[in-house]
């Protein structure tokens, strides 16, 4: 029964005094599925733009040593809320249903919310149930777990892709295999691979000359494996080895041995969030070329050395990714490359945001290039890699959105025609 003076408040009142909540998904976030989480978790106004919501759920994953994710979830107060904040981690297993996954992620956002949700007009119609597992009078225990596999995983994966016209053809297959195991201290990965790609033109008959036939074919065969220490919160050691064969590095084999140290300046149980790291890696290299190459060599062995600072970081304005290589050949510092390569995703106010990407690379290391150069035909069909002293590649996307401050319904009809109405093209003459 209702105080005398007051009334029950409709739905629409009651939806008006939710908290105001922004969904932040940085990153390749499996599972994030803003359709259904917005469906499930419906006790809240979901908001297209962080600027107007009271919290922000900020989600960036990481691959985990067993090959799932680890998703770090990350409650930021806004507004009234100003100065909360929460943190919560979702580990997931490579198998795991995307199905199961999203509905973790939104179980997890539940229970992260419900200290904010506490603080606002609807506390009261909000209760907490427990679901209590099977036989709950035994304790579990450290002791009592198991892992038959010692914490290995295993990775399978084939792809075939096959297209056919009437004057072309197209085939792709790739096979891959890995093992990984992951600790506290250590870190174990290897993996074998192979991909091969064959396509055939036919060009017909001119005037001039008689239809032919042109046929490409590559194929690229890698074997690596990678062992990591750990010896502190900031420093990891580490040996990668290598092999592999290349037509388009004009490389039967290539084998190598690069021992490494590592360097982050902000300790890795913030890895989710920020890194600041500083690689170095020296090793030689060994090469026997299907080719001669420019510098009159069927095979050789090389020492190089490379040096990579890296910083990643997902804030709440957004995320950001940026990098600097150093490679060179201890034999002769002339044959060296310098890589600069970077994307950031800046939220910059309401409705706006901004990306942008790209690499600018000094490059003077191509000693695999073939003495003979390549054919016109080789050229067109990209078979080895080319002869250049740079590349440059960038990215610039702008957004802008405007109208309603709500993202809170979801409405699939009709959805494979798309915004535009479905696959029509209108041609002007």
């Amino acid at each position: 029964m209702m105080p005398a003076g007051l009334t029950k408040p409709d739905s629409a009142t009651l939806q008006s005094q939710a908290i105001r909540v922004f969904l932040d998904c940085q990153g390749r976030v499996r599972g994030c599925d803003r359709d259904f989480i917005v469906t499930d978790i419906n006790f809240v106004n979901w908001m297209r733009d962080r600027f107007d919501a009271d919290v922000q759920i900020l989600v960036s994953g990481l691959t985990n040593g067993g090959g799932g994710s680890e998703n770090t979830i990350t409650f930021i107060g806004r507004r009234k809320f100003e100065g909360m904040a929460d943190t919560l981690v979702l580990n997931t297993l490579p198998n795991d249903a995307d199905d199961r996954i999203r509905r973790e992620l939104a179980r997890t956002f539940k229970l992260g919310l419900a200290r904010y949700v506490a603080k606002s007009p609807i506390a009261s119609r909000i209760q907490l149930a427990y679901i209590a597992p099977f036989g709950q009078q035994q304790q579990v225990s450290a002791a009592n777990l198991k892992d038959r596999w010692n914490l290995w995983t295993y990775t399978t994966n084939f792809n075939s892709f096959i297209r056919a016209e009437e004057l072309q053809r197209s085939i792709n297959g790739s096979l891959s295999l890995a093992a990984n195991r992951a600790t506290e201290k250590w870190k174990l990965n290897f993996s074998v691979s192979g991909n091969v790609n064959a396509q055939q033109f036919k060009i017909g008959a001119t005037a001039t000359r008689p239809a032919f036939t042109v046929k490409n074919e590559q194929r690229t065969y890698n074997a690596n494996s990678l062992v990591v220490r750990t010896l502190s919160s900031h420093w990891s050691a580490g040996l990668k080895l290598g092999a592999g064969y290349s037509d388009f590095l004009n490389q039967d084999l290539a084998v190598r041995a690069q021992p490494a140290v590592e360097y982050n300046v902000f300790p890795w149980s913030e890895q989710t969030r920020r890194q600041l790291t500083f690689l170095y890696n020296v090793g030689p290299n060994v090469y026997d070329y299907q080719r001669t190459t420019v510098y009159n060599r069927d095979r050789e062995t090389r020492f190089s050395q490379q040096a990579t600072a890296s910083y990643v970081a997902r804030q709440s304005w957004g995320s950001s990714n940026v990098s600097l290589d150093w490679l060179n050949y201890l034999h002769d510092f002339n044959r060296h490359a310098l890589t600069l390569s970077g994307n950031v995703d800046l939220r910059i106010g309401r409705g706006f945001s901004l990306n942008l990407g790209g690499s600018a690379a000094r490059i003077n290391d191509q000693i695999y290039l073939p003495r003979a150069g390549n054919t016109e035909e080789e050229i067109l069909l990209q078979r080895q890699a080319l002869q250049t002293g740079f590349r440059i590649t960038t990215n610039i996307g702008i957004r802008y959105t405007f109208g309603s401050i709500y993202n809170t319904i979801v409405n699939q009809r009709f959805g494979s025609l798309g915004s535009s109405g479905g696959r029509f093209s209108f041609f002007m003459f």
